[in-house]
Protein backbone atom coordinates (compact mmCIF):
# COMPACT_ATOMS: atom_id res chain seq x y z
CA UNK A 1 0.00 0.00 0.00
CA UNK A 2 1.09 3.57 -0.66
CA UNK A 3 2.61 5.34 2.34
CA UNK A 4 0.44 8.18 3.65
CA UNK A 5 1.72 11.74 3.80
CA UNK A 6 0.07 12.14 7.19
CA UNK A 7 2.80 11.32 9.69
CA UNK A 8 1.25 10.25 13.01
CA UNK A 9 4.48 10.98 14.90
CA UNK A 10 3.93 14.23 16.74
CA UNK A 11 0.42 14.62 15.32
CA UNK A 12 -0.94 15.80 18.65
CA UNK A 13 0.45 18.70 20.65
CA UNK A 14 -0.28 18.43 24.35
CA UNK A 15 -0.06 21.63 26.38
CA UNK A 16 -0.44 20.39 29.94
CA UNK A 17 -0.02 23.87 31.44
CA UNK A 18 -3.14 25.01 29.56
CA UNK A 19 -4.89 21.65 29.61
CA UNK A 20 -5.28 21.53 25.83
CA UNK A 21 -4.60 19.12 22.99
CA UNK A 22 -4.30 20.26 19.37
CA UNK A 23 -3.44 18.64 16.06
CA UNK A 24 -0.45 19.94 14.15
CA UNK A 25 -2.95 21.86 11.99
CA UNK A 26 -4.15 23.68 15.14
CA UNK A 27 -7.52 21.95 15.54
CA UNK A 28 -8.56 21.45 19.16
CA UNK A 29 -8.94 17.82 20.19
CA UNK A 30 -10.80 16.49 23.20
CA UNK A 31 -9.60 13.07 24.32
CA UNK A 32 -12.34 10.72 25.51
CA UNK A 33 -12.21 7.07 26.40
CA UNK A 34 -14.48 4.87 24.32
CA UNK A 35 -16.81 4.13 27.22
CA UNK A 36 -17.34 7.86 27.86
CA UNK A 37 -17.89 8.58 24.17
CA UNK A 38 -20.57 5.89 23.74
CA UNK A 39 -23.40 8.40 24.15
CA UNK A 40 -21.98 10.43 21.27
CA UNK A 41 -21.59 7.28 19.21
CA UNK A 42 -25.38 6.85 19.19
CA UNK A 43 -26.07 10.14 17.42
CA UNK A 44 -25.69 9.88 13.61
CA UNK A 45 -25.49 13.65 13.03
CA UNK A 46 -22.60 13.97 15.50
CA UNK A 47 -20.81 11.07 13.84
CA UNK A 48 -21.34 12.47 10.37
CA UNK A 49 -19.84 15.80 11.51
CA UNK A 50 -16.94 13.94 13.12
CA UNK A 51 -16.42 11.97 9.91
CA UNK A 52 -16.35 15.21 7.93
CA UNK A 53 -13.70 16.66 10.25
CA UNK A 54 -11.50 13.57 9.84
CA UNK A 55 -12.15 13.57 6.08
CA UNK A 56 -10.99 17.18 5.92
CA UNK A 57 -7.77 16.19 7.70
CA UNK A 58 -7.17 13.37 5.22
CA UNK A 59 -8.01 15.67 2.28
CA UNK A 60 -5.47 18.23 3.54
CA UNK A 61 -2.75 15.61 3.24
CA UNK A 62 -4.11 14.10 0.04
CA UNK A 63 -3.99 17.33 -1.91
CA UNK A 64 -5.89 17.18 -5.21
CA UNK A 65 -8.45 14.45 -4.39
CA UNK A 66 -9.91 14.04 -7.92
CA UNK A 67 -6.51 13.23 -9.39
CA UNK A 68 -5.34 11.03 -6.51
CA UNK A 69 -5.00 7.31 -7.07
CA UNK A 70 -7.31 5.04 -5.08
CA UNK A 71 -4.23 3.72 -3.28
CA UNK A 72 -3.18 7.25 -2.21
CA UNK A 73 -6.73 8.07 -1.04
CA UNK A 74 -6.88 4.82 0.95
CA UNK A 75 -3.50 5.49 2.55
CA UNK A 76 -4.44 9.03 3.62
CA UNK A 77 -7.92 7.95 4.72
CA UNK A 78 -6.58 5.03 6.73
CA UNK A 79 -3.94 7.22 8.37
CA UNK A 80 -6.48 9.89 9.36
CA UNK A 81 -8.98 7.44 10.83
CA UNK A 82 -6.20 5.58 12.62
CA UNK A 83 -4.60 8.64 14.17
CA UNK A 84 -8.01 9.64 15.55
CA UNK A 85 -8.48 6.14 16.97
CA UNK A 86 -11.32 4.97 14.70
CA UNK A 87 -9.77 1.70 13.59
CA UNK A 88 -8.28 0.19 10.45
CA UNK A 89 -9.85 1.31 7.16
CA UNK A 90 -9.83 -0.99 4.17
CA UNK A 91 -11.29 -0.96 0.67
CA UNK A 92 -12.60 -3.60 -1.63
CA UNK A 93 -13.46 -3.08 -5.26
CA UNK A 94 -16.44 -5.04 -6.60
CA UNK A 95 -16.55 -4.12 -10.28
CA UNK A 96 -17.47 -0.44 -10.28
CA UNK A 97 -18.56 -0.53 -6.64
CA UNK A 98 -16.34 0.62 -3.79
CA UNK A 99 -16.80 -1.07 -0.44
CA UNK A 100 -15.21 0.12 2.80
CA UNK A 101 -14.30 -2.01 5.78
CA UNK A 102 -13.50 -0.69 9.24
CA UNK A 103 -11.88 -3.03 11.75
CA UNK A 104 -11.18 -2.26 15.42
CA UNK A 105 -13.68 0.63 15.54
CA UNK A 106 -14.65 1.89 19.01
CA UNK A 107 -18.31 0.97 18.46
CA UNK A 108 -20.09 -1.95 16.91
CA UNK A 109 -23.10 0.12 15.83
CA UNK A 110 -23.07 -0.32 12.09
CA UNK A 111 -25.45 2.61 11.54
CA UNK A 112 -23.19 4.86 13.61
CA UNK A 113 -20.13 3.80 11.63
CA UNK A 114 -22.06 4.26 8.37
CA UNK A 115 -22.78 7.88 9.40
CA UNK A 116 -19.12 8.43 10.29
CA UNK A 117 -17.92 6.95 6.98
CA UNK A 118 -20.52 8.90 5.01
CA UNK A 119 -19.21 12.18 6.41
CA UNK A 120 -15.62 11.05 6.04
CA UNK A 121 -15.79 10.00 2.39
CA UNK A 122 -18.03 12.90 1.37
CA UNK A 123 -15.47 15.36 2.70
CA UNK A 124 -12.41 13.43 1.51
CA UNK A 125 -13.69 13.06 -2.05
CA UNK A 126 -15.60 16.32 -2.29
CA UNK A 127 -18.64 14.35 -3.54
CA UNK A 128 -21.87 13.40 -1.86
CA UNK A 129 -21.70 9.71 -0.98
CA UNK A 130 -23.64 7.50 1.36
CA UNK A 131 -22.08 4.49 3.07
CA UNK A 132 -24.66 1.77 3.58
CA UNK A 133 -23.88 -1.13 5.93
CA UNK A 134 -24.34 -4.45 4.15
CA UNK A 135 -25.40 -7.74 5.67
CA UNK A 136 -21.78 -8.88 5.92
CA UNK A 137 -20.39 -5.99 7.98
CA UNK A 138 -19.05 -3.93 5.09
CA UNK A 139 -20.08 -0.48 3.86
CA UNK A 140 -21.15 -0.01 0.24
CA UNK A 141 -20.51 3.50 -1.08
CA UNK A 142 -23.39 4.75 -3.20
CA UNK A 143 -24.90 7.97 -4.48
CA UNK A 144 -27.37 9.40 -1.93
CA UNK A 145 -30.20 9.12 -4.49
CA UNK A 146 -30.09 5.30 -4.30
CA UNK A 147 -29.06 4.93 -0.65
CA UNK A 148 -32.58 4.20 0.62
CA UNK A 149 -33.00 1.39 -1.91
CA UNK A 150 -29.63 -0.14 -1.07
CA UNK A 151 -30.38 0.25 2.65
CA UNK A 152 -33.63 -1.72 2.21
CA UNK A 153 -31.75 -4.53 0.44
CA UNK A 154 -29.18 -4.61 3.25
CA UNK A 155 -31.92 -4.56 5.91
CA UNK A 156 -33.22 -7.72 4.26
CA UNK A 157 -29.82 -9.35 4.83
CA UNK A 158 -28.25 -8.69 1.41
CA UNK A 159 -24.48 -8.96 1.42
CA UNK A 160 -22.08 -7.15 -0.92
CA UNK A 161 -22.25 -9.64 -3.84
CA UNK A 162 -26.08 -9.47 -3.93
CA UNK A 163 -26.11 -5.67 -3.62
CA UNK A 164 -23.56 -5.23 -6.40
CA UNK A 165 -25.50 -7.68 -8.58
CA UNK A 166 -28.71 -5.69 -8.08
CA UNK A 167 -26.93 -2.42 -8.83
CA UNK A 168 -25.64 -3.82 -12.13
CA UNK A 169 -29.10 -4.82 -13.37
CA UNK A 170 -30.66 -2.37 -15.81
CA UNK A 171 -33.68 -0.50 -14.49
Amino acid sequence: MTEPRLDPAGFYELDLSRGTVHTRAGDRVVVLTDHVARALLREPSVLRDLGEAMGAEAARHLGDAPSATPERALAEGAAALGVFGWGRLGFERWGDALVATLDEAPTESREALAALLTGFFSRLTGRAVECVPSGDGKYVMVHPAIAATVRSWAAGGAEVPAIVGRLRRPA
